[in-house]
């Protein structure tokens, strides 16, 4: 048993230790002043889908397994097939899908059918966790390869058993004619497409042949011809040589129609207007050539500017082929004409000496108005601000000249030719200024548009920020003073003033020197420690009011540069706290000892 004077001298020992330990009292101290909760509270497990069993070939591709796990604060999950771990990592929340092509890449069915087992597992954050099983069966492939459909462009085709196969047909000459099977196989192999037709040379050749992937197959079949019948037959083989075979009739008819031609809507267009354009749609299986053939009804080549107008031209085209299989647009040019009214006729010939015809009316009116402006509207801004524009545009089809006064006092004049104009303003006197714009066409019609822009004092004071006051040694008891300040304005700083002393009412002046990027210094001279220095700068910018901002009158201390030790007050509050307790721990173990 531990003696009562030994108990008493470790208790004193620990006091004391506490009232001198400021790593006790500052580790001690958050722990009692602060109260610790603790909320608790228990997350619901994640949540995971149930995916269907599944069932299909040996070989078959694109096969996958979803699974969509939820939930709040989602961790990692892992995917195991038959035991082992097949694929695992991070998990947001988001859904778990696996390939299974590897199943048949990876030749894992030895025998068949087979069943393998994938069982995916999610955790959270508390390492709480579910899963769910898949069984994947895989059987042997004992079926030829299926055509679900075949497809003539964008058209199903029927089927026709009086001849076993699937009619097509087209218009000797067409082109864009593809035959597509849409295929599903497993285990594909090869393939070859085969033409029969009762031509009396190559009337039973291959059209096609070769590996086979499994995708779906498209042979074009343009370029035949309509006094002949031709028959596509298509032969499939999986790797287990399973087969089946596709027939495909298609008949060429002989070309008896005409070329096909839209026709657009007349045109009417102020004269000078531009661009105008008439666009025929064409087709024809077998095209040829056309024209364009141009009648007069009326014009006035004395109207306008003759070196910007013109007669219109006729158009022959000897060959003209088509490449869209659809048809085909010809557009033709119908601006820059003289004043009156024209009527253009498209004619198209096929190789079968069939025609087509179309005529177009266009119509060209006298300039009837006057330069629609488009402006800005009026403008004010404070002197000194930049990236202030003036902006015209205006509408016209026979634009000639422009004029620009300031004031009534021309600064921009000459030539339009329809272009936009911009003017900058700034750097402008503080007023009003009229600035009258008009533009002139050749018919010697002229509008105008009149801007007003305002140009308002400053009314911003300078910006006097960021003041430094820099002490440097000088000798033991003085140092060097400097005063460091930041200082701008938009229109520029025409006056500096620093004024500073120990007496604010008699003070010093001089102006600050430029450091660059809007800094400014200036030396006060040497001081002796333990003096006070007032200062104030004042700054008149350069604007039209010369406006004048002042620091206001601060000061500082001169004090010492050199490094300073503990405070004496602080060493006083240690030796007086060290006093208390070494008294407290001699009382407490004499009065032990006395027992």
């Amino acid at each position: 048993m531990v003696p009562r004077r030994k108990r008493h001298l470790f208790v004193a020992s620990v006091f004391a230790w506490l009232m001198l330990s400021t790593f006790a009292v500052g580790v001690m101290t958050p722990a009692l002043s602060e109260t610790t909760q603790d909320n608790r509270f228990m997350l619901a497990a994640p949540a995971i889908t149930s995916p269907s069993d599944m069932e299909f070939e040996n070989g078959t591709q694109g096969e996958w397994v979803t699974w969509n796990a939820t939930d709040a604060e989602p961790k990692n999950y892992t995917v195991t097939r038959d035991g082992d771990i097949y694929s695992s990592g991070s998990w947001d929340g988001s859904e778990i899908e696996i390939n299974l092509n590897h199943l048949s890449s990876d030749e894992l069915a030895h025998t068949l059918p087979v069943t393998f087992i994938f069982r995916c597992t999610v955790f959270n954050m508390q390492n709480e966790s579910v899963y769910d099983e898949v069984q994947v069966r895989l059987i042997a492939d004992e079926s030829s390869p299926i055509i679900e459909t075949v497809m003539w462009g964008n058209e199903t085709l029927v089927f026709n058993p009086e001849y076993n196969a699937y009619e097509a047909s087209y218009e000797e000459g067409s082109f864009g004619h593809e035959i597509t099977w849409n295929i599903t196989e497993s285990n594909p192999d090869t393939y070859n497409i085969t033409r029969l037709s009762n031509y009396p040379i190559d009337n039973h050749t291959v059209a096609e042949a070769g590996n086979w992937d499994g995708d779906n197959i498209t042979l074009n079949v343009d370029g035949l011809n309509s006094t002949h019948w031709h028959l596509f037959t298509l032969y499939l083989n999986d790797t287990l040589g399973h087969n089946v075979t596709s027939r495909v009739n298609v008949t060429v008819y002989e070309d008896t129609t005409a070329p096909v031609i839209d026709s657009p809507d007349d045109i009417s267009y102020e004269f000078g207007a531009d661009p105008y354009y008439i666009k025929w749609k064409v087709y024809d299986s077998n095209p040829m050539n056309y024209t364009v053939i141009v009648t007069i009804l009326y014009n006035d080549t004395s109207y306008g500017d003759p070196l910007a107008v013109h007669d219109p031209a006729n158009i022959t085209q000897d060959e003209w082929t088509l490449t869209d299989p659809k048809g085909d647009d010809i557009t033709l040019p119908v601006h820059g004409l003289y004043l009156g009214n024209y009527t253009y006729t498209m004619t198209l010939f096929d190789s079968f000496g069939m025609n087509a015809t179309d005529s177009i009316n266009v119509t060209v009116y006298r300039d009837l108005r006057a330069p629609v402006i488009n402006a800005t509207g009026d403008l004010t801004y404070e002197e000194g601000y930049t990236g202030n524009y003036l902006n015209w545009s205006a509408e016209e089809n026979n634009p000639r000249v422009y004029n620009l006064t300031r004031d009534g006092e021309v600064i921009m004049n000459g030539t339009w030719s329809g272009r936009n104009l911009s003017l900058v303003v700034d750097g402008m006197d503080v007023g009003i200024f009229v600035y009258n714009m008009s533009f002139t066409d050749y018919f010697n019609q002229t509008s105008y548009v009149i801007i007003t822009v305002q140009v308002t004092p400053d009314i911003h004071l300078p910006a006097v920020a960021a003041i430094i006051v820099i002490q440097s040694y000088s000798e033991e008891t003085w140092n060097n003073i400097e005063i460091q300040a930041f200082i701008w304005d938009l229109n520029g700083i025409l006056n500096i003033t620093l004024e500073w002393g120990t007496d604010p009412s008699n003070p010093a002046h001089s102006s600050m020197d430029s450091l660059g990027e809007n800094l400014f210094i200036a030396s006060l001279g040497e001081y002796p420690h333990g003096f006070v220095v007032w200062y104030k700068i004042t700054v008149q910018d350069n604007s039209s009011v010369q406006n004048i901002k002042s620091s206001g009158w601060s000061y500082f201390e001169v004090t010492s540069l050199e490094s300073e030790g503990t405070p004496v007050l602080l060493w006083v509050g240690f030796l007086i706290l060290g006093s208390l307790a070494t008294i407290v721990l001699f009382v407490i173990y004499f009065r032990t000892k006395t027992k």
